[in-house]
């Protein structure tokens, strides 16, 4: 016990230091610092080249280009950079009817179009390329956001100290939400800390500009560029600094849903730098070593400690401490009071305790994802799918998805030796089973992945036939496999599927690539099963009606899947719901009805 309370004693420590002192001391700093604006011309202007990769941006691309049109900054030195990276709507189009005008500018406007998808690291490695013969300085800067007119004039100006390799500034939301503009509002502020501390950690994605020759191509599955690549420049010795006179404004007005895919990326980009960015600590330079650990480390690091901190306090709380009984409660209410704005209760302390909290949950969400090998090939930008499910219901239903999961894989984990005995002791082969499943549908794919069962067949049973559904009796089944179906202990490594993201506990059961074109084409709106939603382990159709043996039992499953979908139009609909196919899912294993 004594070793518990001492590391619940440190982690206390660690969470106050990062929340209160660190973080609160960093933006009062910041606030405090004296703004200088600089309006002296310089002597010469050197050439800037900005690049853009762009993706289905025809909603933003006109005002970009607008913006970019009416920069403040001699004409014959810039250079405007865009490559349409596979887009399938009007951004190309759209692009090409500006060139004349960039022209008339006496603005070098260079376009590259793609008809293939390859994402936006390999787009801007391939332009900043292009750009390195023409310019002294490389800007980077999102379509969706708009940068002040004088950006490039400011930024020349913070250039005159040689030590600088880069710069960024203000980032702004023209539309956000309370908790959305109070987090952005510390960051600029902690950021503009950091610059005169030691040096700014990373950049963000709407506006950063660096001297060319210090770009390095970056590997393919890097998550978060906006931050890697500003790190370099700090690797190579130069300082990145913030210019508070330079503002980029966010036009882009994301969902719920939307804002929590990209926070989850965000968060497997930072377990992923925090791993690359390691050279930070052979620096000879202290501030940056402390900001670094004290910043971006521990806000990484954060949603782990919060997991140790409330496993401590529940252990506590068991043999009967008080103490540990108030930190649990103090934290379930706190987690309580910040998932409130789900259901529709809100006001700005709400707002911005839910906006942590979330990012905290997305971020967990998108390491323990990264941790189980998603995001190998970095990131692309995906258009967005048009739910009818609620956005509140899907971020609840992953939320519970990890933790129970986490939950049945540490209770059941203590049968695992003695069913892979058993297995192997009934038949020769391997423990588990492998076999690929198709996932979840997007609109411009279809996910496959390798779903994982204790093996209950005998080794290579389908050799021969091919893919085909089991049959009552089937004699491919062993003994110890059909006692395993009978009570679905066969499922239990779809544990791991789950936690990796493949699938969910409740949701249409996944199907074998084999089957589903036959199914397609027999069966009307049968790949629609799990459009936008992960199959499960159980789900509906599972429960009423058990394993598939002919086309007619796919036929009316998918009316139980269908079914299963509209459920989440309403969090407390679903909720219901779950619990409902929970207790059946139970129910079915005690009493041996599974097939």
């Amino acid at each position: 016990m004594t070793t518990s309370w001492f590391i619940l004693f440190i982690l206390t420590l660690i969470i106050i230091y990062h929340h209160v002192i660190y973080s609160a001391v960093m933006v009062w700093y910041g606030r405090h610092l004296k703004r200088k604006i600089t309006t002296v011309e310089p002597n010469s202007f050197p050439a800037v080249a900005i690049i853009i990769p762009a993706y289905n941006e025809e909603e933003h691309i006109n005002d970009k280009l607008a913006n970019l049109l009416m920069l403040d900054y001699p004409a014959d030195k810039l250079f405007i950079f865009i490559c349409c990276d596979g887009c399938s709507d009007e951004t190309a189009n759209i692009c090409r009817q500006w060139e004349s005008q960039f022209q008339r500018a006496n603005i070098h406007f260079q376009l590259q179009i793609s008809t293939s998808n390859k994402g936006k690291l390999a787009r801007l490695n391939q332009l900043m390329t292009m750009a390195q013969p023409y310019a002294d300085l490389v800007a980077l800067s999102d379509v969706s956001a708009l940068i002040s007119i004088d950006a490039l004039k400011q930024a020349i100006y913070s250039f005159n100290d040689p030590k600088v390799g880069a710069i960024t500034g203000n980032y702004l939301i023209y539309n956000g939400n309370t908790g959305e503009q109070q987090y952005w509002s510390w960051q600029n502020n902690m950021r503009f800390a950091e610059s005169h501390l030691g040096s700014v950690i990373g950049g963000n994605g709407a506006f950063y500009i660096m001297r060319t020759r210090l770009f390095q191509p970056l590997p393919n599955d890097t998550i978060n560029d906006d931050f890697m690549l500003p790190m370099q420049v700090l690797k190579q010795g130069y300082n990145v600094i913030y210019n508070e006179c330079i503002n980029s404004i966010e036009l882009d007005v994301s969902s719920n849903e939307e804002n929590h895919q990209r926070r989850q990326r965000i968060g497997a980009g930072n377990l992923q730098q925090l791993i690359r960015c390691r050279f930070v600590f052979n620096l000879h330079q202290p501030g940056v070593k402390w900001l670094f650990a004290s910043g971006k480390g521990l806000r990484t690091l954060m949603p782990f400690i919060f997991i140790v901190y409330l496993g401590l306090t529940l252990s506590l709380a068991s043999e009967g401490s008080l103490l540990a009984l108030w930190l649990t409660g103090l934290q379930l209410t706190g987690y309580g009071l910040a998932a409130l704005p789900l259901i529709g209760i809100k006001n700005k302390f709400l707002d911005k305790l839910h906006y942590l909290i979330g990012g905290y949950l997305s971020s967990l969400i998108g390491m323990v994802r990264y941790i189980f090998g998603q995001f190998k090939h970095g990131w692309k930008s995906q258009p967005p799918i048009h739910h009818y499910q609620n956005t509140s219901t899907l971020i609840l239903k992953r939320f519970f998805d990890i933790v129970l999961s986490c939950i049945g894989l540490l209770l059941t984990l203590p049968l695992w030796p003695f069913i892979a005995l058993l297995i192997r002791l009934d038949s020769k082969g391997d423990i588990f089973y492998r076999q690929v499943r198709v996932g979840q549908i997007n609109d411009e794919h279809i996910m496959l992945f390798s779903m994982l069962k204790f093996r209950t067949m005998l080794p290579n049973a389908e050799a021969e036939s091919g893919a085909v559904w089991s049959r009552k009796n089937d004699p491919r089944i062993t003994r110890i496999g059909r006692f395993l179906r009978d009570t679905r202990l066969d499922e239990l490594p779809q544990f791991i599927n789950v936690i990796k993201g493949d699938m969910s506990l409740i949701g249409p059961r996944p199907e074998r690539p084999e089957l589903c074109g036959c199914l397609q084409n027999a069966l009307p709106f049968y790949l629609e099963r799990t459009r936008g939603l992960r199959p499960g382990v159980t789900g509906l159709a599972q429960v009423n009606q058990g394993y598939d043996s002919c086309i007619e039992d796919v036929k009316s499953k998918i009316a139980w899947d269908h079914a299963y979908a509209v459920a989440l139009a309403s969090p407390l609909q679903w909720l219901r719901m779950d619990c409902c196919i929970l207790l059946k899912t139970a129910y079915i294993m005690v009493t041996r009805r599974g097939q």
